[in-house]
């Protein structure tokens, strides 16, 4: 009987085009691997070709609009596309994502748009700097958690990420990032990575797969072979590792290991040239030679994923439209290269913003379906790819059912959930050093002068300040100035004239990268005053390399996301908001917080390498009965 079902279904797939209804899909998966052959081969060309790609609809028609508008709702043209392509998958962004109602409504009719086969809906929701959801859970990164060194928070943030990511209708979460940030200098990983240390980032990031398992998110680890060790930002340049092989395999790859051995469902590729792992040259757009990024590497993706790792999930690349890829190589190369390495899905190979985008889209389909009938080993890996994709979607078991508006409002930022990320934020904060400073005693009337380099990040700061006030029962006098931290701009009589008065001083850095500048002088000019002044190191924790004679410093892990793809920022609340109340003591001279947060990385001399502040390194307060 189960076997009549099975072959009455496929026979229906192969006849109408109406979509796969979950009951469907329950069907197909008690027999997924022979449902998987059978569904690709009743596939046409554009169908397989279809499944392997994953598009975004961040704006549309982005060049007719004089202010480019998000895509919030799904209108005709986009519909068309998902349907005419027999799309197997859709990204979101933060662009895409206003509340919970609108993201329910839009994964929905995003999902009825599809052919046959149910659309993975996936989205980077690493925690803390990468976030996507604006109505949502954040939590407050993969550092910060490496600064716990708690399996268990880990864990959580994988269950809140989970749960809200499946209640909205995403079923695939590109994470998490097991890269180690063995350069203190990269511009791209940073708080991105549990840590410098392999071990710690194993736990973790198995404790995260492990809770968001729970809800049934395909995870998608970043960004193999290992995009920790490198200067340059692959969405902006084409980065080289110089690692030779045994430190790869010592360092970079174990992570990677651990995780698909904890169920890791899927690994998503980096565009960099790793030449220990493969010195092969590759053409350019302007016929010159480059290394081979490893996106579109066999030599790597088949010959250590699959053979040596014996890996047999999904390979997806990173985002195909970075100009590690688009400023060097043209668009249908690129693509048939990723497949013949072994890639299984092109993410945004195409910035689906405008018409003149459907065009280029159509050009890839044909041809890759014309170097597909020149190459039968092409035509090989385009079918494996297929039947990889559609197995997955049965063994997870992704329906394209509609999701509940009323039970994800229930669901996403509950008041549980922004509890438990205030927790974890709170154990992540760690003290780097603190010469009697902390923790402050608030009086009863305080001035305090806050300085950063951005408007927002002031006014964030003040309004957290501003609730340790009625906390407290004490009143606190701000003062903000905006001030470039890595400048030097600033005279010593300006400096004087704006500290003057002052009660304390926090200090807010953002990646600090050279000495001598304004952060430094108004330092300097604050000891000699005998001004309290605290460094709130508010990305990643190394700022204090480029620093001297700092009396207090604590290291939060982030305070606003950044997405280099649009230039957007949003604020990581529960980072400030942990490390403001470190800071102080209130009634009864009792810390608002008790800081546990250890480092997770050295912190080295820009110039020497010297360790400054090892791992491990984390003051903290005396508790009282």
């Amino acid at each position: 009987m189960k076997k009549v079902l099975l072959l009455f279904i496929l026979f229906s797939f192969q006849i109408i085009a109406a979509p796969l209804t979950p009951s469907d899909i329950d069907a197909l998966k008690k027999e997924p691997e022979r449902a998987a052959e059978n569904i690709v081969a009743s596939m046409n060309q554009t169908e397989k070709i279809g499944q392997l790609m994953m598009l975004d609809f961040r704006y549309w028609d982005i060049f007719r609009s004089p202010v480019p508008v998000p895509v919030i709702n799904i209108n005709n043209d986009i519909k068309d596309i998902i349907y005419r392509y027999r799309l197997g998958g859709i990204v979101l962004f933060r662009e895409n994502l206003i509340n919970t109602p609108q993201t329910v409504k839009l994964i929905n009719d995003i999902q009825s748009s599809r052919y046959r086969l149910p659309l993975f809906i996936s989205t980077d929701q690493e925690g803390g700097y990468i976030t996507r959801l604006r109505v949502g859970t954040e939590m407050p990164g993969n550092m910060a958690l490496g600064a716990t060194r708690d399996p268990d928070s880990a864990r959580l943030t994988g269950e809140i990420h989970g749960s809200e990511l499946s209640a909205l209708g995403f079923n695939m979460n590109f994470g998490p990032v097991v890269d180690i940030n063995n350069n203190q200098n990269n511009p791209v990983i940073g708080v991105r990575a549990y840590s410098d240390r392999k071990e710690l980032t194993e736990i973790l990031s198995a404790a995260y797969i492990r809770g968001i398992h729970q809800y049934g998110l395909i995870t998608a680890l970043k960004h193999f072979p290992g995009h920790g060790n490198v200067s340059a930002d692959s969405h902006v340049a084409l980065p080289v590792v110089t690692s030779d092989e045994k430190t790869w395999r010592q360092t970079e790859l174990p992570p990677f290991i651990y995780a698909l051995q904890h169920g890791a469902d899927a690994v998503m590729t980096a565009h960099i040239i790793v030449p220990a792992l493969d010195d092969t040259k590759i053409k350019t757009r302007d016929g010159s030679e480059a290394g081979t990024p490893a996106t579109l590497s066999k030599p790597i993706l088949t010959g250590i994923l699959r053979k040596e790792l014996h890996f047999q999930g999904l390979i997806i690349t990173d985002a195909m439209d970075m100009k590690a890829i688009t400023d060097n190589f043209d668009l249908n190369f690129a693509v048939e290269h990723a497949l013949s390495a072994g890639a299984d899905i092109i993410l945004m190979p195409v910035k689906m913003w405008d018409e003149e985008a459907v065009k280029r889209l159509d050009n890839l389909y044909r041809y890759l379906d014309e170097q597909a009938q020149k190459n039968p080993e092409l035509q090989q890996r385009i079918d494996e790819s297929a039947k990889r994709v559609v197995l997955m979607k049965l063994n997870k078991a992704i329906s394209g059912a509609p999701a509940d508006p009323v039970k994800a409002q229930q669901i996403v930022a509950s008041v549980q959930h922004k509890n438990q990320e205030n927790k974890v934020s709170e154990q992540a904060v760690t003290i780097i050093t603190n010469d009697g400073i902390l923790p402050y005693q608030l009086k009863p009337e305080n001035k305090i002068l806050v300085i950063s380099d951005e408007y927002p990040r002031n006014q964030l700061i003040k309004k957290h300040l501003n609730d340790i006030a009625r906390e407290t029962e004490t009143r606190i006098h701000v003062t903000a100035q905006k001030i470039k931290t890595d400048k030097k701009t600033l005279s010593e009589k300006k400096i004087s004239t704006m500290i003057s008065g002052q009660d304390i001083i926090l200090l807010v850095t953002y990646n600090l990268r050279e000495r001598d500048t304004n952060a430094q002088f108004i330092i300097n000019s604050a000891n000699d005053a005998g001004i309290p002044l605290v460094v709130i190191s508010s990305r990643d924790p190394y700022d204090i390399a480029s620093l001297s004679n700092v009396k207090a410093n604590i290291a939060i892990y982030g305070i606003t996301g950044f997405d280099i793809t649009n230039g957007q920022r949003n604020a990581l609340e529960t980072n400030i908001r942990s490390g403001l109340r470190t800071l102080f003591s209130g009634k009864n001279a009792r810390p608002l917080n008790y800081p546990a947060g250890r480092l997770p990385a050295d912190i080295k001399d820009p110039e020497s390498g010297i360790i400054l502040y090892p791992y491990g390194t984390g003051e903290t307060y005396d508790k009282q009965d």
